[in-house]
């Protein structure tokens, strides 16, 4: 690597003291043990959305929306949209590689919107005023939307995304029924998503790659586990392409053992394969329903671990992290609260306790 190229890389990793210090303070913003106990109280929506105006952070994004007027769709893709402000106001902090990184992981965001603009416009899902269920970053996003939502089918939408990473993945889609496009679309898609993280992450670091690489990948491990089971369990599709569709980046599941996981004989020899590679029994419950929450609370634990208070980008990945679920329990939260379940049925579903 020659000087120029070094010191680019470098500067961005200088200032990590301070960008620390910022992100400890945005820490801050997420919910206490007392206020998660506070909010498994509440009897509704509406409730929910006046105590996340009243507290630092959530309410920056939810005092304009009158809490009476929202439902539980609306509340999920506020609390997106905060996420998606959150990883915005850190690419104040960086610059170069670090940057470019941290870019990247506002296309899971731009990928969702894909796909729901997709499902409209194939007529699988009919949406109305589709904008307001964006939660896109509108200045970094790779795509043009405004193109986007005037597409009349799925050949001028893939055409209107030409120029971007997500038209190269997309313009050999074949022509099947609408539920085989969608889920090829959006395997794929994901695909693309895992893979530019570790190419953006290559860039940075010896170092904070091998805590992308760790934490990441551990994410990646758990979509594919659980991606391989409900593949088998409920889905028609052949094991190989089961693999194909397997994310190729991660920490614990190396290839070997994705296709040994893959190729299992039964649910129980799976079961057992994950909890042997991930070391944690992530099938714990019998119900499918608590699978979701098992895993968000593996990579909770794992994410609070990793931070080392240390200057490399743990403390900023992390925080996201521990964000993104604590987003999930409150959406999650909701849900419980609307089928008004019993608190002690309802803590099943939270990573965090209450």
């Amino acid at each position: 690597m020659n000087f120029l190229k070094w010191r680019d890389s470098m500067n961005p990793f200088a200032p990590y003291r301070a960008i620390n210090t910022k992100i400890y303070a945005r820490r801050k913003t997420l919910l206490s043990q007392k206020e998660w106990e506070k909010l498994a109280e509440s009897r509704s929506v509406t409730q929910i959305i006046e105590f996340l105006k009243k507290r630092p952070g959530y309410k920056e994004v939810v005092n304009s929306y009158k809490a009476e007027e929202l439902h539980r769709t609306d509340l999920e893709v506020i609390l997106d949209r905060y996420v998606v402000k959150e990883i915005e106001r850190m690419l104040h902090y960086f610059s170069g590689s670090y940057k470019e990184f941290f870019k990247t992981l506002l296309m899971e965001y731009e990928i969702s919107d894909l796909l729901l603009l997709s499902r409209s416009i194939s007529g699988y899902e009919e949406i109305q005023d589709i904008n307001r269920f964006f939660i896109h970053s509108e200045h970094y996003a790779l795509a043009n939307f405004n193109h986007l939502v005037g597409c009349k089918n799925l050949t001028q939408f893939i055409e209107a995304l030409r120029g971007t990473p997500y038209y190269e993945v997309l313009k050999t889609l074949n022509q099947e029924d609408t539920l085989k496009q969608k889920f090829h679309m959006e395997m794929k898609l994901y695909i693309l998503f895992y893979k530019q993280i570790m190419e953006k992450a290559a860039k940075l670091t010896p170092t904070d790659q091998k805590i992308v690489s760790k934490l990441v990948g551990t994410k990646a491990d758990l979509i594919n586990i659980q991606w391989i089971y409900r593949a088998i369990k409920y889905y028609d599709i052949s094991p190989e392409e089961i693999l194909i569709y397997s994310l190729p980046v991660g920490n614990r599941t190396t290839y070997k053992k994705l296709k040994a996981l893959t190729y299992t004989k039964s649910l129980q020899e799976l079961r057992g394969l994950a909890t042997k590679y991930l070391a944690y029994p992530v099938f714990e419950e019998e119900k499918d329903a608590f699978l979701t929450k098992r895993m968000d609370k593996y990579i909770y634990e794992y994410a609070l671990k990793m931070e080392d208070n240390r200057e490399n980008i743990s403390t900023s990945l992390t925080y996201l992290y521990i964000l993104n679920i604590e987003k999930e329990d409150l959406i999650a939260l909701t849900e419980g609260i609307r089928y008004t379940l019993p608190e002690n049925e309802l803590k099943e579903y939270l990573v965090h306790t209450i």
